[in-house]
C-alpha cells in the first residue's frame, strides 16, 4: 500500500504546491520518485520522529498540507504527545501515514508490530482514522485526506495480491463498503485481514451459510445509521487484526448499546489484551492468536449453532 500512497501523493502534489512529504529515515525504494519530482517538498529528518511531527505542525500553521510517513509504532507511540498537543488540539492539516499495521512487520517483533494503535489514535480529538485493507481502499482513504482539512491517520498494511474491489466505488466518509451480501450472519471487518474474511465467506457458503461482509476501512468518523441499517442478521461478528479493546468490535458494541438495540448477539474476533511478544510470519502470528482462517470459521459456526 506504500506504493499506492506515493503514487496518489505525486498526482495530488502536481495539483497542489502546498503538499509536502516528511519522513524519518525511511521510504527508500519508494520515495525516490517524489524526491526527484519535488525536491523542495520532500524532507527527511533522520531518526527524529518527535521533531518530524513538530516540523509538520509548524508547516501546517503556515498553510501547508503535510503528509508524515513512518513505521507505525515509531510514528504513533514515539510521538503521541506531539500528535495530541501540536496537531490534534490545534486541528492542523497534517496527515499521518503509518506503515505496518497489525502483524505486517511479522518477524520484526513487538517493536514494529501494533495491536493498540487504532484505539489510541481514534481517542484523540479532531482526527479522522482509516484502516484500508486493499489498494483501492487506500486510494479512497487518501482521496478523503486530500479533499479535507484537519488531522488524519491512515494505517497501511500489506495489500492482497488481487484487490477484492474491481473498481473504485462511490464513497461517503463514515460509511463502510459492502463487499458481499448475505443473510445468516453479518461480518464487520477492517484492514488487511479483510481478504481472509472474504475467503472465510466463500468457505461458509460450502456449509450453506450466507455471510454479509462490510469493510469498515474508515473507523472515524463513523456513520452509525449506516451501521444499523446494514445489520442483516441477529448474529454479528467483528474481525480485526487489532486489540479487542477500542477497535471495530468496541465501535459496533457502542452503537448497539447507544441505540438500545438489544436483540442481537455480537462476537468480537480480535487480538486479546496481552503483550504479543512472539516472533514469526504474519500467518503464524495470526494463527497463535486465533485469527487464522479455519479458526475463525469454527468460531462463526459455533456462534450460529448456539441458540442463546
Amino acid at each position: 500500500m506504500r506504493n499506492t500512497f506515493i503514487k496518489e501523493l505525486m498526482v495530488q502534489s502536481k495539483l497542489n504546491k502546498d503538499i509536502y512529504l516528511i519522513t524519518s529515515d525511511l521510504g527508500f525504494r519508494s520515495f525516490e520518485p517524489f524526491k526527484k519530482e519535488f525536491p523542495d517538498r520532500f524532507i527527511n529528518v533522520g531518526v527524529s520522529e518527535n521533531n518530524m511531527v513538530g516540523i509538520s505542525a509548524g508547516m501546517a500553521l503556515k498553510g501547508k498540507k503535510v503528509f508524515v510517513y513512518s513505521i507505525l509504532p515509531f510514528l504513533i507511540f514515539r510521538s503521541l504527545e506531539q500528535i495530541r498537543n501540536n496537531i490534534c488540539h490545534n486541528n492542523l492539516d497534517v496527515k499521518l501515514i503509518g506503515g505496518g499495521g497489525g502483524f505486517s512487520y511479522s518477524a520484526q517483533g513487538i517493536s514494529h508490530n501494533t495491536s493498540e494503535d487504532l484505539s489510541i489514535i481514534r481517542s484523540l480529538p479532531n482526527i479522522n482514522v482509516f484502516n484500508p485493507g486493499s489498494n483501492t481502499e487506500a486510494e479512497l482513504a487518501l482521496s478523503t485526506t486530500f479533499n479535507t482539512k484537519g488531522p488524519s491517520f491512515i494505517r497501511l498494511g500489506k495489500a492482497p495480491s488481487v484487490d477484492y474491489l474491481s473498481e473504485r466505488p462511490k464513497y461517503n466518509v463514515g460509511n463502510g463498503l459492502l463487499i458481499k451480501d448475505g443473510k445468516d450472519i453479518t461480518i464487520f471487518c477492517s484492514g488487511n485481514i479483510t481478504q481472509v474474511v472474504i475467503e472465510i465467506a466463500k468457505e461458509l457458503e460450502n456449509h450453506n451459510i450466507s455471510a454479509k461482509i462490510i469493510s469498515l476501512f474508515c473507523i472515524k468518523p463513523i456513520n452509525k445509521k449506516y451501521i444499523i441499517s446494514n445489520i442483516s442478521s441477529k448474529k454479528i461478528v467483528t474481525i480485526e487484526e487489532h486489540s479487542e479493546i477500542g477497535g471495530i468490535g468496541s465501535i459496533i458494541a457502542d452503537i448497539l448499546c447507544e441505540n438500545n438495540i438489544n436483540n442481537f448477539v455480537l462476537k468480537k474476533i480480535a487480538l486479546k489484551d496481552k503483550c504479543h511478544n512472539e516472533i514469526g510470519s504474519q500467518n503464524f502470528l495470526r494463527k497463535i492468536n486465533g485469527l487464522e482462517k479455519d479458526q475463525i470459521i469454527i468460531k462463526i459456526k459455533d456462534l450460529l449453532e448456539n441458540n442463546d
